[in-house]
């Protein structure tokens, strides 16, 4: 269970088989990978076909439960195979094997990942990052309630039982603000579908973009994307950071390309 998101770049496996139709296969492959790795591990020598997993599903209608066999999970997933070479050049692919524009965050979110997310905001509230920060949470109320009742509900999806924050000001100072890690999950997840633009902001909050950037390189659209296509993140030692490090280089990718990331969380 987490957080899925495909950048929602146009292309030919997306036309043949929809997004939720890979997102779907792509599951069920790592899904039956994952069974038999860990089967395999503890000396299970048998098929794939006779082994079974129940998987669980959620729909408007409620939780849903179908037992199903590795090898049927294999079975659905090879239609990703006609269509796979096509990722070899896409920049959404992301050097993987084919389908990288579809990427996970796990549950729980790990209490290392909150704490570098919200070092990576602007020291400087005066930095042109700041002053957008501080406009948007004002503009756009994102002031975490959804995601604080979900941390709420024990471990399932925070490792934290409390949101880790960070300050600017002294307490008593009334020009002083507080950000805490469930509004960077509200501003991130809790928006729906995140456009080019607003793609763009959070690469400039959380630095990916630099916090001081010329403003004038936001205003131009061919600086802009420049910009976003130049920056990088190098990898993390976290498994949990490093997956919030995707997200981050997948919303520079998409700001810069000007398409959509799809949001499921």
């Amino acid at each position: 269970m987490g957080i899925d998101y495909v950048i929602d770049l146009p292309c030919d496996p997306k036309r043949a088989l929809g997004v939720e139709q890979i997102v779907n296969l792509v599951k069920a492959r790592s899904r039956a990978e994952a069974v038999l790795e860990l089967v395999r591990k503890d000396g299970d020598a048998r098929g794939p076909d006779q082994i079974s997993i129940t998987t669980v599903l959620q729909t408007t209608d409620g939780v849903t439960e179908q037992q199903v066999t590795v090898q049927e999970l294999l079975d659905q997933a090879r239609a990703l195979d006609d269509h796979r070479a096509a990722c070899a050049s896409c920049p959404a692919n992301a050097g993987r094997d084919g389908f990288g524009c579809y990427r996970s965050i796990a549950y729980p979110i790990t209490e290392d990942a909150e704490a570098w997310m919200l070092g990576r905001l602007p020291d400087d509230l005066e930095s042109s990052a700041g002053v957008f920060l501080v406009r948007a949470l004002a503009d756009f109320g994102w002031d975490g309630e959804h995601a604080a009742e979900m941390r709420g509900q024990g471990d399932t999806f925070f490792e934290s039982d409390d949101a880790l924050a960070v300050r600017w000001g002294d307490e008593d100072d009334e020009d002083g603000l507080q950000v805490d890690a469930d509004q960077i999950f509200h501003m991130l997840f809790h928006v729906g579908n995140i456009g080019e633009t607003h793609a763009m902001m959070l690469c400039l909050f959380f630095g990916v973009l630099p916090h001081d950037v010329d403003l004038e390189v936001l205003r131009d659209d061919d600086a802009r994307r420049k910009a976003l296509a130049a920056a990088t993140l190098p990898p993390q030692g976290s498994p949990g950071i490093e997956a919030f490090a995707e997200l981050l280089r997948a919303l520079a990718l998409a700001a810069s390309l000007d398409v959509d990331v799809l949001i499921d969380g």
